[in-house]
């Protein structure tokens, strides 16, 4: 499964919730429609009623993609169609006044059972990863960070790929926070994290490190790639206008040190000569980007 932002999860919860709760009722009317002797609805006779509801709308638009794993699509999809097949061939046999036997009716309940179940651990596995997201920015935590970093670190290892590592800084952030409070702080924040995210290249990751820091994994990216693609962020950031809750617009500036990911350094070693260019890249008067690699050809 993969997202890039706690949205993302948010919204296929939403959905897999919509579809539980549209199924429940789809159940209690069919409940109410046998136990009441009253005439089911044109769409419980509909033998092609699994492919007509919402959810199933939504969750076959969602095949192949990264987040549904292939195995858990093939079997819910199964337990819906079997359901909504069951519930039809019941609701036939009732509205033609023909008896309608224990078994049959226990098969009909399991398989919404089935379906239930299974869309339920979806949800919940899913709900699970959003503790790899940040609550404030809706990027990766740090949580998240050292399995993303390690397995770009064994690429490195076997493949001899090339792997950027970049710390970045808000430029006097506390200056913000102190002139504007808090509250507007965090969104400045949102606003930063949410533009270097779409900024990124689509297998680029973004942490928040802490604070008003994060850590950018650059796949493929040479120091010389890495640079021109986080200067381009850097300038651009610059330019963009924040709207504070006082409707004023400010811009903010980003200080970045960038190193590569080794296979010979531990993780933690290159996330601090990543720290150290930063720190040189504030030295040097801020808003820039700095390479670890050539502040060693200078010694």
């Amino acid at each position: 499964m993969k997202f890039t932002t706690s949205g993302e999860i948010k919204h296929i919860v939403h959905m897999l919730e919509q579809g539980l709760e549209e199924h429940s009722k789809w159940m209690q009317l069919w409940n109410s429609k046998a136990i009441c002797h009253l005439n089911f609805p044109k769409n419980y006779l509909d033998k092609e009623a699994h492919q007509e509801c919402e959810f199933a709308k939504w969750f076959q638009s969602c095949k192949g993609k990264e987040w549904l794993h292939q195995v858990d699509y093939d079997s819910i999809t199964t337990s819906h169609k079997a359901m909504h097949f069951e519930g039809q061939h019941l609701a036939e046999m009732i509205q033609n006044n023909k008896p309608v036997s224990e078994e049959d009716y226990y098969k009909f309940v399991n398989s919404e059972w089935s379906f239930a179940n299974q869309l339920q651990k979806l949800k919940d596995k899913i709900t699970r990863l959003q503790i790899s997201f940040d609550p404030l920015t809706g990027v990766f935590n740090r949580q998240a960070m050292m399995p993303v970093l390690l397995q770009e670190q064994a690429y490195v290892q076997r493949d001899n790929k090339q792997c950027g590592l970049a710390m970045a800084d808000l430029d006097k952030f506390k200056r913000i926070n102190d002139t504007y409070g808090h509250a507007n702080g965090d969104i400045v924040l949102k606003c930063v994290a949410d533009f270097l995210r779409t900024n990124l290249r689509p297998y680029d990751a973004l942490f928040r490190y802490g604070g008003e820091e994060f850590l950018f994994c650059l796949p493929s990216a040479d120091i010389e790639t890495g640079i021109s693609l986080l200067d381009r962020i850097r300038m651009e950031l610059e330019q963009l206008p924040i709207k504070l809750s006082s409707n004023e617009i400010i811009t903010t500036t980003i200080s970045m040190g960038i190193t590569q990911l080794q296979s010979n350094s531990s993780v933690e070693d290159c996330i601090i000569k990543a720290d150290e260019a930063l720190y040189e890249a504030k030295n040097r008067g801020r808003n820039q980007v700095v390479a670890w690699e050539n502040l060693q050809t200078l010694h």
